[in-house]
């Protein structure tokens, strides 16, 4: 896994929908409290490699209403509480969902370089990670049907909707999270 390959993938997957995809450390805090290091924006990632981040330059927004916008301030617990254990395939369907801004899928090609991407963006944390969801469906199955997208979620912003997971190494934490500011 380069830098290049990884960046490569992450730009082509999300760059031009409304997401936040950002890696910090994993300490011995506690993947809970790293995950809110990551949303509020108080560490960087650990290599270097690039953030996506929509409204880390909406410094007026950010500024009078919390740092962590567009989440909504959350305890380690309250956090803990919205996610559940999801599948490294369902993380990879997941930011594919993201691609098409929860909608269907393109076509028959673009699918598969969509996935082989959301592949390409995991696979830099390793095997053995863990992956929570705030999807509804993650609550019945930690690899649900998300054939017809995703229906239903336990926000953690004020949008109209959101989803995401949190991906965890023991190195690493990731977050990618889709928004529907509509």
């Amino acid at each position: 896994m380069t830098r290049v390959v990884w960046e490569d993938a992450v730009v082509r997957l999300l760059d031009d929908v409304y997401t936040f995809a950002a890696t910090g450390p994993k300490t011995s805090a506690g993947w809970q409290k790293d995950t809110l290091a990551v949303m509020n924006r108080e560490v960087e990632d650990p290599r270097g490699w690039i953030t996506l981040d929509w409204d880390r330059q909406n410094d007026q927004e950010r500024t009078a209403s919390r740092p962590s916008y567009p989440f909504i301030p959350l305890s380690e617990e309250e956090l803990e509480r919205r996610l559940r254990p999801v599948t490294a395939e369902t993380a990879v369907r997941l930011l594919v969902e993201m691609t098409y801004e929860w909608g269907p899928v393109g076509t028959e090609e673009q699918t598969r370089v969509a996935f082989a991407d959301a592949r390409t963006v995991l696979h830099r944390y390793g095997d053995g990670i863990s992956c929570y969801a705030n999807i509804s469906a993650a609550g019945e199955s930690s690899s649900p049907d998300l054939s017809k997208g995703v229906t239903g979620w336990s926000p953690l912003t004020d949008f109209i909707g959101d989803f995401g997971f949190i991906v965890v190494s023991s190195k690493e934490v990731g977050v990618y999270w889709s928004f529907d500011a509509r």
